[in-house]
């Protein structure tokens, strides 16, 4: 995916149309759901192939994602899609609602949105986060290997124990590959380990 997609503005028949379902989805909320809070800021810097909306309550905003706006520019998922935000907006600064739940539901239903989590949307060259490989630790018991995260290993350096479901053993330290533990550099939590591991 090239970032360039997301530079790339949006066509002004398409920014008039998010703009009229923003203040239409708005009006209704004040109107039938007597919002009185400020409208939400509308910003489009969203970069995720999975969302085409984000709604932030705490800082009344929402994030819509170009490229998928750009890829799907009928009324309907426009539409659709800010109302959606605008329910989340509404239903958590009103009702304080979380995700989807049946207070969002209503307030989705009454903006006109389809009160669904998600829908189905064109993602062609939308950017696709990449997960970052999560460190791990390599630890054991007597009958099968585990690998620990870096909060593991830091709990079970301050003194937790871990017992295995299976054989019931105590999960220790597998120092035989110590180059998994390099990066522990202080001489203190090194000795620590080594003597909890025997």
């Amino acid at each position: 995916m090239a970032l360039a997609d997301y530079a790339e503005p949006l066509p002004e028949a398409l920014l008039a149309d998010i703009q009229r379902a923003f203040d239409e989805s708005y009006r209704l909320a004040c109107e039938t759901l007597g919002y009185t809070d400020a409208a939400p800021t509308l910003r489009f810097d969203l970069k995720s192939a999975r969302m085409a909306g984000r709604a932030l309550p705490r800082q009344n905003l929402i994030e819509l994602n170009k490229v998928i706006f750009r890829n799907n520019p009928q009324w309907s998922f426009v539409y659709d899609t800010v109302a959606h935000e605008m329910a989340h907006i509404v239903a958590s600064r009103c009702f304080r609602s979380r995700a989807h739940d049946a207070r969002w539901k209503a307030v989705a239903e009454a903006l006109g949105a389809t009160p669904r989590a998600s829908g189905h949307f064109d993602v062609a060259n939308a950017e696709v986060r990449k997960t970052a490989k999560r460190k791990t630790y390599p630890f054991l018991c007597a009958c099968q290997p585990f690998d620990f995260g870096p909060q593991r290993l830091s709990n079970f350096l301050k003194g937790s124990r871990y017992q295995c479901r299976s054989c019931k053993a105590e999960i220790k330290p597998d120092l035989r590959d110590e180059a998994a533990f390099s990066s522990i550099k202080s001489p203190l939590k090194r000795a620590r380990l080594k003597a909890r591991a025997a």
